[in-house]
């Protein structure tokens, strides 16, 4: 399977699972509309990324995805891990949030480099 379709399918994954868990970080400290939205932004680039290579083959909006979600997890690594080691009130929550975000982002950044690693050309496949 090339490289490119592998990402597709970790972006349709990763939109099927992104969604709830969400939902399930909203519960547990609230957040505003923009940062709540931003998300899933992010997961709707993700998958219209990933039906839209599927379809066509082509993986501009797979990469812009991807390229979206590692700046997302980025800014919020970096802010979590800022909070864990200066003292944040709740440090059980922020060791989780890093722990968490950091996976986020080296997932996106897997999926980052497959969206634009580029397809073999048909003659030279299986060789």
């Amino acid at each position: 399977m090339q490289a490119q379709k592998i990402s597709a399918w970790l972006a349709v994954a990763l939109s099927v699972i992104g969604a709830p868990l969400k939902l399930v970080r909203v519960m547990r400290q609230a957040e505003p509309l923009p940062a709540i939205a931003y998300d899933y932004i992010a997961l709707a680039l993700l998958l219209v990324g990933a039906i839209h290579l599927l379809r066509t083959g082509r993986g501009r909006w797979l990469a812009a995805g991807w390229g979206f979600g590692c700046a997302m997890f980025y800014g919020s690594f970096t802010s979590h891990y800022w909070k864990l080691t200066n003292g944040a009130t709740d440090l059980g929550f922020e060791r989780t949030m890093v722990i968490s975000t950091a996976a986020f982002l080296a997932l996106n950044a897997v999926g980052l480099a497959l969206a634009l690693r580029e397809p073999k050309p048909e003659g030279l496949r299986g060789a």
